[in-house]
């Protein structure tokens, strides 16, 4: 069950990395940025799996589905579903609770190693932006609940425009809110490390290409920068980050932008919605308890074992009239067994009869009759029954 649910997540998270791809595309031609599209990729990777889990479950009602009640049906032979003999959900859970744990304390150092340095650098006041001065580290902004701009001693030896760049972009880091959104993204990796597809968007997310501006900060900070790690959002990238970056920068504008515009549009909210309706796995379902409903009465096809007669019981008595006639004869008679075994007199119908008396004979016999009970989830229920009586001359 956890292996197709995983699965289930990562097709889900597919289909979102597919969209955001398209839709990036769509920003990039209008000379825009994406990072929130892939933040949004990967919120809703986990948002739309959880709901359509809960709704699977019963636990979150399904829009737009009609509540059906309960028909009266045949109760079948419950199916028997056997475990398998390797617990292969537990030892896929294993493995993820490892994995995830592993990348906390991956994360976390990472976390305490730019505490530990963030000590050894100083506050200063650049060009009117308070900044914290380090030896090597930066251009980045750390910090979760109060950002701040870090930058190395060479950036205050760059030309005024080139530091003035450097400042206006880590300062729209901090503005935008992209420190916390890259924790936020850690913690969608850490929680489903199996998933590469939100690898891909966490990729993505990182190395969403800045402006035509900072064309040639980009060159110069690279050749000379100290990348603080992935909790920080900065300048710096690895050297694949920045040539895709570089590619970016110098595409060109496409012809009919317009035209592809709507075009990649439309197919990324086409596979948005997809993903939106993949219905989650369900789990097997486990036996339920039977509820028998109090002063129901089943008929023969509703019960598990139906009414028997009893051994030992009375039987109707063959009148004397006719048996010395030498009349034979049969009676069909409808009527209720409680659950005490015990015939309901009150519902007697006699649907059939050769003779009055025969009819007589079996009305009078059937309050000392004792029959077994019909069961439903091991439960004696009351139940309609139809019985033929014989009457007859041979032995």
């Amino acid at each position: 069950m956890i292996a197709q649910w995983m699965l289930h997540v990562a097709f889900v998270t597919a289909l979102l990395g597919l969209a955001a791809t398209a839709f990036e595309r769509v920003l990039r031609l209008w000379r825009r940025e994406a990072r929130m599209v892939w933040g949004a990729a990967m919120a809703l990777s986990v948002i739309i799996p959880l709901l359509s889990l809960g709704q699977a479950s019963g636990f979150i009602p399904a829009l737009g589905t009609p509540e059906v009640g309960s028909p009266i049906g045949m109760l079948l032979a419950p199916t028997v579903i056997r475990a398998s003999a390797v617990p292969w959900d537990l030892i896929i859970s294993l493995c993820w609770v490892g994995a995830t744990v592993t990348l906390t304390i991956r994360f976390v150092g990472s976390a305490r190693g730019v505490w530990r340095r963030s000590r050894t650098w100083r506050p200063a006041n650049v060009d009117g932006e308070a900044v914290l001065v380090s030896r090597d580290a930066g251009p980045a902004v750390v910090g979760f609940r109060k950002p701040t701009i870090v930058v190395p001693e060479w950036v205050l030896e760059l030309d005024a425009s080139l530091r003035a760049l450097v400042l206006q972009h880590e300062r729209e880091h901090r503005d935008r809110g992209d420190p916390r959104l890259l924790v936020c993204a850690l913690a969608v990796v850490v929680a489903m490390p199996w998933n590469l597809a939100v690898w891909y968007c966490m990729v993505r997310l990182r190395s969403d290409p800045d402006t035509r501006r900072y064309g040639s900060l980009l060159l110069a900070v690279a050749q000379r920068a100290d990348r603080v790690g992935l909790l920080t959002a900065a300048l710096t990238e690895s050297s694949s980050l920045l040539g895709r970056r570089i590619l970016a920068m110098r595409s060109p504008i496409a012809r009919r932008r317009l035209t592809l515009t709507l075009a990649l549009a439309a197919f990324a909210a086409t596979l948005t919605a997809v993903a939106c309706e993949v219905q989650a796995p369900l789990a097997p379902a486990k036996a339920q308890p039977v509820v028998v409903p109090a002063g129901a009465t089943y008929f023969e096809f509703q019960v598990e074992q139906p009414v028997t007669a009893a051994a030992g019981s009375i039987t109707p008595r063959y009148p004397d009239l006719l048996r010395k006639a030498g009349i034979e004869g049969e009676v069909l008679v409808q009527f209720v067994v409680r659950p005490d075994g015990r015939a309901d007199v009150a519902t007697l119908k006699i649907l059939k009869q050769s003779h009055d008396l025969f009819g007589a004979a079996v009305k009078n016999a059937l309050p000392t009759a004792r029959f077994n009970p019909a069961l439903v989830g091991g439960k004696a229920v009351s139940q309609l029954v139809q019985l033929p009586y014989t009457f007859s001359l041979s032995r």
